[in-house]
């Protein structure tokens, strides 16, 4: 048949020209498209009848020394597989006989194989086996038959070469291999770079977790205390180790919702070192507990919440007790507090201590009162059917002996000396006395009763004795006891001495004092005698 594209005489079976070298297939469908007629085959003579002649020996036919299929020497293309035979066949040593150097793929007079074509070329049939070619020499033209004969041995074919489909899939297969070895080593170094990231990532978040400061909120309460009022924050000591095992030491303060400690990562315990000061100056009683902090989170964001550890409970100081050095420790760690919203710590001290005098003032009013009462207490007589209190001149200088409705007064220093009695009766007094004794007064308690106080003079009895110098141990007494009991009976308007002295003036028993000493009973005993 002839080819398509130059139109040469060529092979029925040809798959390409061994001319031009085109692809017959290709070649017959593009020109079906373009409307020529196929090419034919040439038509075969007819066989002439007859007796079949014997068939001739095979002689040797050349092979593609690229696909192994038969050719012809003078072909410049293999028709099997489309190889270029820039060189007769003759040229060429074919690796099969063994003779002669083997030409590589860059020497002269080999044309390398177009595996283009060959990958599109199914693999041709084998050829039938060749007679074997000289070892001496290079093949020139076409190598004779050898006649065979008894004990020849038999003809050796030539190596069949691979076709180009077969070493286009060697080659895939071997650029596949280098690219599954190269994504592997590619695979395995980008592991180990993102193994490295992810530990520089890990130690850079591990740095950060260490370094990084958590607030902590802890419990806190006072009764009075508002840091949101004006009052200072409560100083905390904490003490510990960090996550380096760095000790720590330091004061830190805290507000009155709890908040204001901040800690890296490690084992801590806060105490509390001094009082704050409350916006009206009150102080507080330092507690003795501690609460323990433990910082473990890896989150550098994450907050630490320590209410349940424990909580500091301040107890305020009754202000009266408060001590200057109480003060002194609560403003000085007041005033070492730089941070944001810090208090006023001098006007807090101001206000702890006027609390403190204005308290310690309120106090001593207080216990003076008290004790007045209790002293008037004291002095409170309780008969049958009244009562009265005995002038506070008195305190702790008398005796008071209650029998019934009858009451005897005493001077304690001097028992014999009887400062004043109060008696009941019915009726009213009928007798005053005299200038010795008499009735100082009475008081009408009801349903014709009346009780009335009675009360010797002792300053004129006293100074009367003295004047007529009695002999009369029973009538001496002595300048103490005259003292004592004219001083308790005059409320200290009168002294005995006085007494004395004007009657030696007058040398006569004058009053003695009575004009001192019934207007004083009369308003300290007979004025408060009340009825039960």
């Amino acid at each position: 048949m002839k080819c398509p594209v130059c139109h040469s005489e060529i092979r029925d079976d040809a798959v390409f020209c061994s001319v031009c070298g085109s692809n017959i297939a290709e070649a017959t469908a593009i020109a079906s498209l373009d409307g020529e007629p196929a090419p034919g085959a040439a038509a075969s003579p007819e066989q002439s009848p007859g007796a079949v002649p014997p068939e001739p020996e095979p002689e040797p036919v050349p092979a593609c020394p690229f696909c192994g299929e038969p050719i012809d020497p003078a072909d410049p293309f293999c028709p099997s597989c489309g190889a270029r035979l820039s060189a007769p066949i003759r040229d060429i040593e074919f690796e099969q006989t063994g003779s002669g150097p083997a030409l590589g793929p860059d020497d002269p007079g080999l044309t390398q194989p177009d595996f283009a074509r060959m990958a599109a070329v199914p693999e041709a049939p084998a050829a039938p086996p060749a007679d074997p070619v000289p070892t001496a020499g290079p093949v020139q033209g076409t190598v004779p038959p050898v006649a065979a004969g008894p004990g020849a041995p038999a003809a050796v074919p030539p190596k069949k070469r691979m076709s180009g489909g077969k070493i286009a899939a060697i080659v895939v297969a071997a650029v596949a291999v280098a690219a599954l070895a190269g994504g592997g080593v590619w695979f395995y170094l980008d592991q180990q770079h993102q193994q490295q990231v992810a530990e520089q990532e890990a130690r850079r978040r591990e740095q950060e977790a260490a370094s990084a400061l958590h607030d902590v909120y802890i419990d806190v309460s006072g009764e009075g205390w508002s840091t949101d009022a004006g009052a200072s924050r409560l100083p905390v000591r904490v003490s510990g180790t960090d996550l380096d095992d760095t000790a720590v030491d330091e004061v830190q303060y805290v507000d009155s919702s709890g908040e204001g400690v901040r800690l890296r990562q490690g084992s801590y315990e806060l105490s509390v070192v001094a009082s704050p000061i409350a916006a009206d100056g009150a102080i507080y009683q330092v507690p003795d507990t501690s609460i323990p902090v433990e910082v473990s989170t890896d989150d550098p964001d994450e907050n630490i919440d320590a209410t349940s550890e424990g909580s500091f409970v301040l107890t305020p100081i009754d202000a009266a007790e408060v001590t200057d050095e109480q003060i002194e420790s609560a403003y000085e760690l007041a005033a070492a507090d730089d941070g944001e919203g810090a208090a006023d710590a001098d006007a807090l001290r101001d206000a702890a201590v006027k609390r403190r005098d204005d308290a310690v003032a309120e106090k001593e009013a207080a216990e003076a009162a008290a004790a007045e009462e209790a002293a008037r207490e004291a002095r409170h007589v309780v008969a049958a059917s009244y009562e009265f209190y005995l002038p506070a001149y008195w305190g702790g200088r008398v005796t008071v002996e209650v029998d019934g409705n009858n009451v005897t007064i005493r001077s304690k220093a001097y028992p014999r000396l009887t400062v004043c009695e109060v008696q009941v009766q019915r009726g009213t007094a009928q007798f005053w006395g005299d200038i010795g004794r008499g009735c100082m007064g009475e008081v009408d308690l009801g349903q014709g009763h009346y009780a009335s106080v009675w009360a010797t003079n002792w300053g004129y009895t006293i100074g009367e004795l003295y004047m007529r110098n009695s002999t009369d141990p029973d009538d001496y007494y002595s300048l103490e006891e005259a003292t004592e009991i004219v001083d308790l009976q005059t409320g200290g308007a009168v002294t005995y001495e006085q007494i004395r002295d004007a009657m030696i003036a007058a040398d006569a028993a004058v009053s003695g004092g009575s004009e001192a000493i019934q207007p004083y009973l009369e308003a300290q005993i007979v004025d408060t005698i009340q009825p039960l």
